[in-house]
């Protein structure tokens, strides 16, 4: 699925406005965590209740891809809407969309992942409970317990083996 970044829209939002699919629990997951970075700079709202204000963005692409619509009418899709809206309005992640602007690798890399994640959102979603806890308020390391008892096996079979 290639995830296309229109330029711009007549419609203007008064705030920054990242639209996203409000039917996703992954979805929702990580606009929790991102409203944490961006405060009240941003609204987050459902694709499905702000279509009908961007009457110019495709609703196939909304369904596709998470949107940031600026307040100068800039459109950006999927990562490139991650990242612009972290960059612009989380104060710790102003560096992450120059680097996806100027260096390739990291731009190729960011939108297949985005694309591989959006195309698999429910396993995905419930690998990423797994690792960091159901209430992304509150992220629990899991994720280093799995490790931890991994490494433990890894030892152990390397004792016993050896």
């Amino acid at each position: 699925m290639k995830v296309r970044t229109r330029k711009s829209t007549r419609h203007k939002p008064d705030q920054p406005l990242m639209a996203w699919d409000g039917k996703c629990g992954f979805c929702h997951y990580w606009v929790i965590k991102w409203k944490f970075i961006t405060g009240d700079r941003v609204v987050y709202k459902p694709f499905q209740d702000v279509h009908k204000d961007f009457p110019d963005i495709d609703l196939k692409e909304m369904r596709k891809a998470i949107h940031f619509i600026d307040t100068d009418g800039r459109v950006y899709a999927g990562a490139a809407a991650v990242f612009h809206a972290m960059h612009k309005y989380g104060r710790k992640w102003r560096w992450i969309m120059p680097l996806y602007n100027r260096f390739w690798p990291f731009r190729v890399t960011s939108d297949l992942f985005y694309s591989f994640v959006s195309r698999n959102r429910n396993w995905i979603y419930r690998i990423t409970v797994r690792l960091f806890g159901k209430n992304p308020a509150r992220p629990k390391a899991y994720w280093a317990a799995y490790l931890g008892g991994f490494l433990g096996v890894l030892i152990l079979v390397f004792v016993l083996s050896g």
